[in-house]
């Protein structure tokens, strides 16, 4: 006889905790059912609460297993201990072709059973019944199969003497891919409707169990193809690399526009010729002037940084030439400028077309020199430095407009290299996200956590306004809030923005090609909602838009997003 499946589990909460409410002395005595008839849904039978902890802990135990065949071997012995079977098995669809009641199936693991009595001819009747429960996604339970009038004329219930027999769907997202099946060939009555609920409950955690089980295992094999392909690249990136001069190993890459850059190092880092980096904020450019140093004989020199649009236009001039005690207010003491501080090593400006054009005057006089006077000073020192500069704008651009001096671009630029934005080097978004992933874990002792296919797919569909400096700081938050298990897309701060945008893509930052309008639009209502989400603080801002503060100034002015708070908030619609 058949018996309805339960297929809700908070039905099965319920049915259990009605039956625990009922004393052990009000059990309904029900006779037997016919084994020829066929089972009617009947109301679930007292559970007690020994049996009830009995299953709430073989449930726990599944749920702390991990490989599918742990859990398979685990399942079946739970389902003879629940219900007192002697036999049975777990199998599930497969792909296989094949013959007879078990075509389209696969036994996983059993108990009691080999693989020829399963497969035997005298067994063909068992595979129907579980094919019959598989495909009417309904549990199948004969107390007694040899008084089973449908049965009487099945071999196998005659030679094995079979007495019991029960079948129970499994399931797995909605849809029934398998089944447990137990018998008894020497009691009959040895299941009952209680077996059928304890069964069929069990049938429904097994199957999200087994779920679970199929996902980390997808998820291991993908984390270990991407493992593979990391190391795959790894070695084709060491080939390639045999064959510059140097290695640059900390400058991660092996894309064409980067196997260019590293040739035009090779070719420039032994001189002592000045250097211009043209790149997008986030590119890596101070990256670039590290190797230029540290790869050059000046490498036991000192290798000096500063940014030129992070220094007060009235204050830079002291900065890089020194200044003495009492040249300008608050100068109340000497101070060493940049220059004398790279003496016989490298000094890198960032930014250098924020200069005005009177501080580029007197920056090239100091080039052509080769001597700085500090502010306040009569004397001139003689330095010895190699400079190399960098912006996110081209200079050749802005002199042939105006705004840099022609012959300080011709002084600085003895040999340009432009660095390509991430969304033109997609194919090293993998070596990237490995190697910030471990620098971040040593650097902020977080665990190590695998990146699965999704995360990677959405990495590599996005456009990185932000370029590397955007990846690293997802990469950081998808980290923190991962907490060293596998990171999926949504933990990625970009997926977010990715949905809003029907290409997934944004526009890239300091372009000079023109953006389509929708694109602009949503660039503009991104950094408008994270001036809102920071109560309209900008370094907050920047950092939730993965881009540098001078970046998110620029797109401001760009979209016409007013700077000082109090106009700001009266522009965003917030109080001040």
């Amino acid at each position: 006889m058949d018996f309805e499946k339960n297929r809700e589990s908070n039905s099965l909460d319920q049915t259990f905790s009605a039956m625990l409410e009922k004393p052990a002395g009000e059990i309904p005595k029900t006779p037997p059912p016919s084994a020829a008839s066929e089972l009617t849904p009947a109301p679930a039978p007292q559970i007690s609460e020994l049996r009830f902890r009995q299953f709430c802990e073989i449930n726990r135990q599944i749920f702390q297993k991990h490989e599918l065949e742990e859990i398979l071997e685990r399942v079946i012995d739970a389902a003879i201990e629940l219900t007192g079977a002697e036999r049975g098995f777990v199998l599930f669809k497969s792909e296989a072709k094949g013959e007879g009641p078990l075509a389209g199936f696969e036994i996983k693991t059993a108990r009691g059973l080999n693989q020829r009595s399963l497969h035997h001819e005298e067994f063909k009747f068992s595979m129907s019944a579980v094919r019959q429960a598989v495909e009417e996604g309904r549990a199948l339970l004969t107390s007694d199969a040899l008084s089973d009038s449908r049965l009487q004329s099945k071999q196998s219930i005659v030679l094995y003497q079979i007495k019991s027999i029960l079948v129970v769907p499994l399931e797995s997202e909605g849809e029934t891919t398998g089944a447990i099946y137990l018998d008894h060939r020497y009691h009959p009555g040895c299941f009952n409707d209680e077996s059928v609920t304890l069964l069929t409950a069990f049938a429904v955690q097994a199957g999200l169990a087994l779920q679970k089980a199929k996902r980390v295992a997808v998820l291991q094999r993908s984390n270990h193809e991407l493992s593979a392909e990391v190391k795959s690249l790894n070695h084709e990136l060491a080939q390639v690399r045999d064959k510059l001069r140097y290695g640059y190993e900390e400058i991660v890459g092996k894309s064409p526009a980067m196997m260019q850059v590293f040739q035009h190092l090779d070719h420039v880092i032994e001189t002592g010729i000045p250097v211009w980096i043209l790149g997008e904020s986030g590119t890596g450019k101070e990256l670039i002037a590290r190797a230029l140093h540290f790869h050059s004989p000046r490498k036991e020199g000192p290798f000096v940084t500063e940014n030129c649009s992070a220094i007060p236009e009235t204050l830079l001039e002291s900065e890089l030439f020194g200044h003495k005690k009492g040249a300008f207010t608050h100068a109340d003491r000497d101070r060493v400028g940049l220059f004398e501080q790279a003496n016989q090593g490298t000094l890198f400006l960032d930014e250098v077309a924020d200069m005005s054009l009177a501080m580029q005057a007197k920056l090239l006089r100091v080039l052509q020199e080769g001597e700085v006077r500090p502010v306040g000073s009569n004397k001139k020192i003689k330095v010895d430095v190699r400079l190399v500069t960098a912006s996110n704008r081209d200079l050749e651009k802005l002199s042939a407009e105006g705004k840099f001096r022609q012959d300080l671009f011709y002084r600085i630029n003895g040999m340009t290299i432009a660095l390509p934005p991430l969304r033109e080097r997609k194919e090293d978004i993998p070596l990237l996200v490995h190697s910030i992933i471990q620098k971040i874990a040593r650097d902020f002792k977080l665990k190590v956590g695998e990146v699965n296919e999704d995360a990677f797919r959405v990495m590599m569909n996005y456009s990185w306004p932000g370029n590397i400096r955007q990846l690293e700081s997802v990469i950081r938050n998808a980290m923190l809030f991962s907490k060293g298990k596998t990171i999926t897309p949504e933990v990625l701060s970009i997926t977010k923005a990715m949905k809003a945008s029907p290409q997934g893509r944004t526009p890239a930052p300091n372009s000079d090609e023109e953006t389509p309008a929708s694109e602009k639009d949503q660039e503009k209502q991104m950094i408008m909602d994270a001036l809102r989400r920071n109560k309209l603080k900008k370094k907050l801002a920047a950092e939730d838009l993965g881009v540098s503060l001078r970046s998110l100034y620029f797109r401001m002015e760009k979209y016409g997003i007013p700077k000082t708070k109090p106009v700001l908030a009266k522009f965003l619609g917030l109080k001040d």
